[in-house]
């Protein structure tokens, strides 16, 4: 009786350890695909931000241009 109680307690035991892993290995895995979304966010804010940047370049370009009285003729070529 005793041995069948002590191997009662250790399958419970294994129970509760196989239990403690499986939910650390989905909470894991959980937090893994929260922070894989936050990076392919971060790399979409990315991605919009240097076409923002390379968008306003040739406006940079034109407002310095008629700020020094260059006139555009046409495409890249500058008169005053």
């Amino acid at each position: 009786m005793r041995t069948a109680l002590r191997f009662g307690l250790l399958y419970l035991l294994a129970l509760l350890l196989l239990f403690a892993f499986g939910h650390r290995n989905q909470m894991e895995r959980a937090r893994l695909e929260r922070l894989e979304r936050r990076i392919e966010a971060l790399k979409a804010e990315e991605a919009r931000l240097l076409k923002a940047r390379w968008s306003l370049t040739p406006h940079r370009i034109l407002d310095w241009a008629e700020r020094n009285g260059l006139v555009p003729m046409s495409e890249g070529r500058w008169g005053r």
